[in-house]
């Protein structure tokens, strides 16, 4: 082995490093001691680009950071730290690829979870991103592209930041349909004026008629109300159904999004991170059922399925 100071060709073996027992060398001529360099395929982590994918593979079907470090074998801060390499990667993918989309009908929802601490059980001198926090997501009805996301809180300055993420992804005029807050009236204003046919779903909620605590139950709707809000919204497509139910597949896929268990996030930049690795791995990766191909192809700005590894390795780029 050379010395990677000296250089000196002839450096000897001198004993093992670390729990992973990296082999080491000592120089004879300058006394000092070094590994054999490794490369870092993934730009700041020594980890492999297979292990990294079955890191991340099982992060994505639904296993907590505790879970897949049992099994795989590899530290819990190590699994953060690539979740934040990768998260903010796949972020700048998606502002690459997810651009000009021109969808005919988009559906927007807001998917509720919680960082650290729920909201009821805040102190005043908690951090302020601790409590409730949400994912807005609008998708491509037709597609089921997720076209633009947005993680933060249920005000107005972040659905103004979310419909104007939107209005920069999407050309051509087309119908969009959101839930009945108020607060989208004023953002799809702004960023879309009379370009858009508008309409609202408003959902009128009554008591279970399961038995059980109250607290637990879920809610029973008793009325949608179809309210278009500006242009000539179709009435036969003013729907939610559809991002529903892709917050339903997050629940599924992230555990961090599983009520009532002990994944959920710690810190809003690791929520953050894995919510925009999924979107990348909802649109490119994950093939739908219905379609039978990932919306990134049923939208035509990809011509096959992407890996994980492939995400893996733009992400290294």
């Amino acid at each position: 082995m050379t010395c990677i100071r000296c250089k000196h060709s002839e450096a000897k073996r001198f004993g093992f490093h670390g729990r992973n027992r990296i082999q080491r060398y000592r120089c004879p001529a300058c006394k000092s001691t070094f590994s054999e360099p490794r490369q870092k395929p993934l730009g700041r982590h020594y980890i492999s680009t297979d292990k990294a994918a079955q890191i991340v593979t099982l992060l994505l079907e639904g296993m907590s950071v505790r879970a897949v470090s049992r099994t795989t074998g590899v530290h819990q801060g190590t699994i953060l730290s690539l979740l934040l390499t990768v998260g903010n990667k796949a972020r700048s993918l998606f502002d690459a690829r997810v651009r000009n989309i021109r969808p005919r009908f988009v559906q927007a929802d807001e998917l509720w979870t919680f960082v650290h601490t729920k909201e009821a059980h805040l102190h005043r001198d908690n951090p302020k991103e601790w409590g409730d926090a949400y994912v807005w997501m609008a998708i491509d009805s037709e597609t089921k592209m997720v076209l633009s996301y947005f993680v933060g809180k249920r005000h107005a300055a972040d659905c103004v930041a979310f419909v104007r993420d939107l209005s920069e992804r999407v050309t051509g005029r087309f119908q969009i349909t959101t839930d009945g807050l108020n607060i989208y009236r004023n953002a799809i204003e702004e960023y879309f004026g009379a370009d858009v046919d508008f309409a609202q779903l408003l959902k009128l909620y009554g008591k279970s008629n399961t038995e059980g605590p109250e607290w637990y139950n879920p809610t029973k709707v008793v009325a949608c109300v179809p309210i278009p809000v500006s242009g000539s919204p179709k009435l036969e497509y003013i729907s939610t159904s559809h991002v529903e139910r892709a917050n339903l597949s997050v629940r599924t896929h992230l555990r961090r999004f599983t009520r009532l268990s002990l994944g959920f996030s710690k810190t809003l930049e690791h929520l953050t991170a894995a919510v925009h690795l999924y979107m990348i791995f909802f649109n490119f990766c994950r093939v739908h059922l219905t379609l039978r191909v990932t919306p990134a192809m049923q939208a035509g700005i990809t011509d096959h399925v992407w890996s994980v590894t492939e995400l893996l390795t733009w992400a290294a780029n």
